[in-house]
Order: structure tokens, then C-alpha cells, then sequence
């Protein structure tokens, strides 16, 4: 009678386990494919579900923590993360580990963490196995990177990715760009005109190619870029926001402004830049601030310009200390080659709050690094007259 009983209990076990697993693993399916529709809610609440029924699932532990990134809760998503990982040298789990360091790097980046953001893509990177994720990881990593204004070292990572995909589209513009901020204009062009050779198409090539040549002074090949652009065409969502954008470039800024505003009520967030830059070029400064800090709020990796031209704008609203707080965020990013503007705003910004001898400082600093610059010299003169002239008020008041 007690083996009967004992067969039972042992069938009973076997059958809630199987039936455990059966209904986890349609919880992790439903799960995926709220994710892929972008029912995040939906998703997590089936991961949860999934874990619940069998907490041994690794693969359920990464998928609801990158689901929880989405939602935004990056701290639960690390704890996701860090309850899966096990420190194990065998092959499966160093898999799986792989997917949980790179998981938690995308909640650190998303979070603005960068630096541990970078700490987990290099864990994950140095496992082996799942080379596939390399490419992904590195663009995280380059991204990163460039968060902090590591240009040269998200170069690398963008490098290390053409080294093995020499006609890799996106990381050629994301290097391409990372050299035009380093002053490589040279290399930059090459990589853009790489970009419109293999993709004939794609908007963002021409754009940047643009850029670097009016930056070169060479307007005349900037425009023929431009009507390159213009030939593409394009019916989708995206082709419109790239032709309000080579509007905006051509200067017609009032059919740019109405389209770009299209653009941001569906979802292209860029957009909000290009907004705010129509309306410091229109002078109204306190619209341009809000559309820069709008498009700040939503990019996870902004770039150097919307500093500059933020410190700029409230500097013209009379706000010196705000201005200040941005330059210096624009400045702690910034490769030597694209601190000129940034230094010469902040500058600016302490004359106009009558901090003579704190602007008189920084200038002298900037002229260590652009002896060239007249303006700047015959500005430092003039500061010198101010401070002594502070100076010597304060000797007769005390």
C-alpha cells in the first residue's frame, strides 16, 4: 500500500511539474509577444507569472528585466538581472550571463549611468561565447561613451565593429560623427561619403556629409549635398521627418517648422532640436528653450550642440546662471576640439553676471588653447581694465 501511495505521490510531482512548466513557458511566450507589440505592462506581468511557475528560467529573469527597462524602472531591472547571475564556468550559464551583464548595461545606460553602464558591457564582452551580441554590445558601449565625450574611445568601439562588417552602415555614421566632433574632418567625410556610396538612400549620410563641409568651408559641394538629399523622396513617416529637416538645412525654415512639428506628434523626438533651433534663429528665445530642453528629456544621447546653443539662449533671456549649469554639462562632454564655443558662451555668461575676474580666468584659459583668436585677446585686455578697476573700488571701500 505504501509503494502504491509513494508511485502516486511521485506521479502527482512529476505531472504538477510538467503542468508548472507547461504553464510558465506560455506565460514567457505571451510575455514576448506583448513585448514585441510594445504592451510592456502586459509583458511584465507575464514574466512575472512565468517565474512564479518556474523560478529556475534564466531566460525568463532577463526577459522581464530588459521589459522593466522599458517601463522605465531600471532599479528593478538590475535587481532582475542580479538575482539570475551566477558566477558558474560552464557554458550555458556563461550564456546566459553574457545576456543578464548586457541587460543591466542597457538599464545603466538608460538610467544615465554611464560609467556602469560601461563596467557591465565590458564584463559582457570579455565572455565569449554568444559573439553575435558583441556587435550590439559595442554600439551600447560607443553610445556610452559617447555620453561622457569618450569620442576617441566610441570611435574605437564603432571601429572594432567595422573591422569585422567593413560595410556596416550605421557604425560607419556613428564614427563618422565621433570624428567630425574630434575635428578629423578628413576621416569624417570618408566615412559619410562610404555611407551614401553603399546606401545611396539614406538621408542621415548626406546630412552629416553637410555639416562637415560647412564646417570646412566648402558651401558650394555643401548645397550639391543637399540636392542629392533632395532626390531621394520618400512617402513613410521618416522619409517626411528627414525631408523637414533638409528644408530646415536649405534655409526654408517655415515649411520646416510646420513638418517638423508633424514629426515630433509622431514620435520623432529629434525633432524637438530642430524646433528650437528655428526659434533662436526667430529670436524667441524663452520657445527655443523649451523645445531644447524637450528634446533633452527624451534623447538618452543629445550630442555636444543643444548645450552651447541652451547656455546661448538663456544667456539672451538674461538667466547667466542656468546658462552657466548647461555650458559646463556641453563642457564636461567635450573633446578639445569641439570646446571652443562652449568656453567662449561660458565666458560670456560670467561677464553678464559681473563676475569679472572668474570670466577673466576662463579666458585666459581659452587663449592657452586658441592663441589665435584676436577677439578673445582684445576681450581679455578689456576684462583686466574691469578687474582692476573692481579691484581698486573694494581697496577704497575697506
Amino acid at each position: 500500500m505504501k509503494k502504491k501511495l509513494l508511485l502516486f505521490g511521485l506521479m502527482v510531482l512529476v505531472i504538477s511539474t510538467l503542468t508548472g512548466c507547461n504553464s510558465a513557458g506560455k506565460y514567457g511566450k505571451d510575455g514576448k509577444k506583448y513585448f514585441s507589440q510594445g504592451k510592456y505592462e502586459e509583458a511584465a506581468d507575464s514574466f512575472v507569472k512565468a517565474i512564479n511557475q518556474n523560478p529556475n528560467r534564466t531566460d525568463y529573469y532577463i526577459d522581464y528585466g530588459l521589459t522593466l527597462t522599458a517601463l522605465g524602472r531600471y532599479e528593478d531591472a538590475i535587481t532582475q538581472f542580479d538575482e539570475a547571475y551566477r558566477d558558474k564556468d560552464i557554458v550555458i550559464i556563461k550564456k546566459n550571463n553574457k545576456k543578464l551583464l548586457r541587460g543591466k548595461g542597457i538599464a545603466y545606460f538608460y538610467s544615465r549611468q554611464y560609467e556602469k553602464a560601461l563596467e557591465q558591457f565590458e564584463l559582457a564582452l570579455q565572455i565569449r561565447e554568444l559573439s553575435e551580441l558583441n556587435r550590439d554590445i559595442l554600439y551600447y558601449k560607443g553610445s556610452s561613451l559617447r555620453a561622457i565625450g569618450s569620442y576617441d574611445l566610441a570611435a574605437e568601439a564603432y571601429s572594432t565593429i567595422l573591422s569585422e562588417e567593413k560595410k556596416h552602415v550605421p557604425a560607419l555614421l556613428e564614427r563618422a560623427y565621433c570624428y567630425r566632433i574630434l575635428g578629423d574632418d578628413e576621416n569624417s567625410l570618408k566615412d559619410y561619403e562610404q555611407v551614401t556610396s553603399l546606401e545611396p538612400d539614406n538621408y542621415d549620410g548626406y546630412f552629416g556629409k553637410y555639416s562637415v563641409l560647412l564646417e570646412c568651408g566648402r558651401e558650394t559641394d555643401g548645397v550639391e549635398t543637399l540636392e542629392q538629399a533632395a532626390a531621394i523622396g520618400g512617402e513613410t513617416l521618416e522619409d517626411r521627418f528627414n525631408q523637414a529637416k533638409l528644408h530646415y538645412y536649405q534655409g526654408d525654415i517655415e515649411t520646416a517648422l510646420t513638418e517638423l512639428e508633424e514629426s515630433y506628434s509622431e514620435g520623432f523626438s529629434e525633432a524637438y532640436l530642430y524646433v528650437g533651433e528655428i526659434y533662436r534663429k526667430k529670436k524667441n528665445y524663452p520657445k527655443a528653450v523649451y523645445y531644447y530642453e524637450a528634446f533633452l528629456s527624451e534623447e538618452k544621447d543629445p550630442g555636444l550642440a543643444v548645450y552651447n546653443q541652451l547656455g546661448y539662449c538663456l544667456m539672451k533671456q538674461g538667466n547667466h546662471i542656468k546658462a552657466i549649469e548647461y555650458l559646463d554639462t556641453g563642457l564636461a562632454m567635450s573633446p578639445t576640439g569641439a570646446m571652443k564655443g562652449l568656453k567662449k558662451n561660458e565666458i560670456i555668461a560670467y561677464e553678464g553676471m559681473g563676475e569679472f575676474a572668474t570670466a577673466l580666468e576662463k579666458l585666459r584659459e581659452y587663449l592657452k588653447v586658441y592663441p589665435q583668436d584676436s577677439k578673445a585677446a582684445r576681450e581679455k585686455a578689456f576684462l583686466e581694465t574691469r578687474t582692476e578697476v573692481k579691484e581698486s573700488r573694494e581697496g577704497e571701500e575697506r
